[in-house]
């Protein structure tokens, strides 16, 4: 049975956000509580959509205290297989690659899982060389 849309949207709202710190913006995505399986396509683009206007919003945050990166904050910990799906990823990358040039100050991914150093090693590789350097895996 495919998830009603406002719960999608629900869902987006407290997990994705944006907020200020020391002149940049931030972006917080919280994985653990999205299942991909369970969404259709359009909720999955949906998603994704609300992603890039978020990370928008971050930088015009930046922008605003004359920064032209931001940073992002990727919460893995308390996630389980059905959080991530690998095409849904590459489809969010390859958007968040097409949308924004260069602004990318660092991204922090919090995992206590053993599974995602297993995805890392495949997910790494659609992920551009310059993208890569400033991802900072950290064990929690």
């Amino acid at each position: 049975m495919p998830v009603d849309d406002n719960k999608i949207i629900d869902i987006m709202r407290k997990n994705i956000y944006t907020y200020e710190k020391e002149g940049h913006g931030h972006v917080c995505i919280i994985i653990n509580n999205f299942t991909p399986a369970k969404y259709t396509k359009k909720q999955k683009l949906m998603i994704v959509e609300y992603i890039v206007q978020v990370t928008s919003e971050s930088l015009v945050i930046s922008n605003n205290n004359n920064n032209k990166t931001s940073y992002v904050h990727l919460y893995l910990t308390n996630c389980r297989r059905e959080n991530f799906n690998l095409a849904w990823f590459k489809k969010i990358n390859t958007k968040l690659t097409e949308s924004f040039e260069d602004t990318l100050e660092s991204m922090f991914i919090y995992t206590d899982s053993d599974l995602f150093s297993t995805f890392w090693k495949i997910i790494k590789n659609f992920i551009d060389k310059d993208t890569r350097d400033k991802i900072i895996l950290i064990n929690c």
